[in-house]
């Protein structure tokens, strides 16, 4: 498993910001209403976050040889989830900063106030859900150098004399 990019992960936010800001601004202009947010997406996040930590956290302690409740296949679906938290929570940002811009450039009214402080919260926790996942990744990366199954190890047998 490949370590997630900054330009992929910049790329999974801004095509959806400017995706979600043009549909949230033809909605206004056409409808006169944008589809409100609340903060449960934001709890959602940080309850991702939380459980992705927290397994990168035992993930850490197993490559250290410290005693875990984690074992090695609970801490390859630990790296799964922090990879997609890496993809998935810039693209879910994206949509709430999208509905952020098209709360803030839209003319001043409390749906408008009450959906750019949603957006905001909501984009906060998915940038901190983006942090967790590409921190936990680093954690969960694998040295190949550390690999025992090298087919080029000593004692293998297959040597050429030089």
């Amino acid at each position: 498993m490949h370590r997630t990019r900054w330009t992929t992960v910049l790329a999974c936010f801004v095509a959806p910001t400017a995706l979600a800001w043009v549909a949230a601004d033809l909605t206004l202009r056409h409808r006169g209403w944008v589809p409100s947010l609340t903060p449960w997406g934001a709890a959602v996040a940080v309850l991702v976050s939380v459980g992705v930590l927290v397994g990168g956290l035992a993930v850490r302690r197993m490559k250290d040889r410290q005693p875990t409740w984690i074992t090695p296949t609970g801490a390859a679906a630990t790296a799964a989830a922090a990879q997609a938290s890496a993809l998935v929570a810039p693209t879910v940002g994206g949509i709430y900063a999208g509905s952020l811009i098209a709360a803030l450039l839209a003319p001043t009214a409390p749906a408008m106030t009450s959906l750019a402080w949603s957006s905001g919260a909501c984009l906060a926790a998915c940038a901190l859900w983006c942090g967790i996942g590409l921190l936990v990744e680093h954690w969960c990366a694998i040295d190949l150098d550390d690999d025992d199954d090298d087919p080029g190890a000593a004692g293998t047998g297959d040597e050429v004399p030089a």
